[in-house]
């Protein structure tokens, strides 16, 4: 039986530490009410936590850490899932519930025990890094989902929806049940800057460009062991390690802070965007990735006029010489080579 990844581990310990250091809500009459009780977590899940489909005759990219899908596909806690640009995808859990990803979006997820209400129940937990995802949960079940610096509790069968805008702030929306924003502690502020980059960077059609950022802390100091994913928008290319169509990967910091992952371009022009969000944070950096033609003066391309070039020097003195001691040698020039 597959173990629950890092990822996982990592995002319910987060979890733990930031719902029980929330104050306990208080009702009207001064007590808190049963569903009003912040979420418990004591343990996790073993083995599948749920599973998502995609059609093979879909066209849509339905990426899991960065790897291309299709069919049905298991979730065994702490997956990177990204969901296509052009449709949304559904997302089934044992016991849990459905949440539904919005085109585009991407979240981590993961499962456990809690205690919800007063009572024993399966808890979803989430952790939302672009986009929408709606939430639909079984009766029994609660959520706990953390969207950049915003943190929700859900009681057991609620329906809502968690979104973040341009600028990285989370949005909640609730359909049903319960579903209440947790206090959290400050968070340190990080600062994530290309290396080596502009906002602009040019990559040759089928080329490959290394992308790298570095991030500091307030005091610009390199923060190490960080989890940084990177994001392509709908333009083509894909990083590297991934299947055809893979545009986000999960990076973590060097001892420098660096964060580094390779693109590779498609066999088309255009633009794509890019982006580098420290995991459950608002701090990122986003650029623009510009494949062009790869041009007339190529590697190959020059050699091959350099062959032809030296060749016609070496004709043009071969024939001046052949025309005697008394004939005036006058050399036969190379043609101009214009790309």
């Amino acid at each position: 039986m597959k173990k629950t990844g890092y990822y996982a581990f990592a995002l319910l310990m987060a979890a733990v530490v930031a719902i029980e250091s929330a104050p306990r809500p208080v009702g009207a009459d001064g007590d808190g009410t049963a569903e009003s009780r912040p979420i418990r977590l004591y343990s996790t899940a073993s083995g599948p936590i749920g599973k998502v489909a995609m059609s093979f005759s879909s066209r849509s990219a339905l990426a899991i850490n960065g790897r291309v899908v299709q069919g049905e596909h298991v979730l065994w806690g702490g997956e990177l899932v990204q969901a296509p640009a052009n449709r949304s995808v559904r997302v089934s859990f044992d016991s849990i519930g459905q949440v539904t990803l919005a085109r585009g979006a991407v979240a981590r997820f993961a499962t456990a025990r809690g205690e919800v209400g007063g009572t024993s129940s399966p808890v979803l937990v989430a952790s939302l890094v672009a986009g929408d995802i709606r939430v639909r949960l079984e009766p029994d079940a609660g959520a706990f989902v953390k969207a950049a610096e915003s943190s929700f509790a859900a009681s057991r069968g609620a329906s809502f929806q968690v979104g973040l805008d341009e600028e990285g702030r989370a949005a909640l929306d609730t359909f049903s049940g319960e579903v209440s924003p947790e206090q959290q502690p400050t968070q340190r502020k990080y600062l994530v800057r290309p290396v080596g980059l502009g906002s602009n960077v040019s990559v040759r059609v089928r080329a490959t460009r290394q992308i790298q950022v570095q991030v500091t802390d307030e005091n610009d100091k390199p923060v190490p062991d960080l989890p940084v994913i990177f994001l392509l928008g709908g333009g083509g290319g894909q990083f590297a390690g991934a299947l055809t169509g893979g545009t986000s990967v999960s990076v973590t910091t060097n001892a420098q802070g660096i964060a580094s992952t390779t693109f590779t371009a498609g066999p088309s022009t255009g633009s794509n965007t890019i982006s580098a969000t420290v995991e459950a944070t608002r701090d990122s950096w986003s650029g623009t990735i510009n494949v062009v033609q790869a041009g007339f003066w190529t590697l190959r391309n020059r050699l091959m006029v350099m062959g032809a070039a030296a060749a016609a020097v070496g004709a043009g003195v071969a024939v001046s010489a052949a025309g005697g001691d008394d004939e005036s040698l006058t050399p036969i020039p190379p043609p101009e080579v214009r790309p």
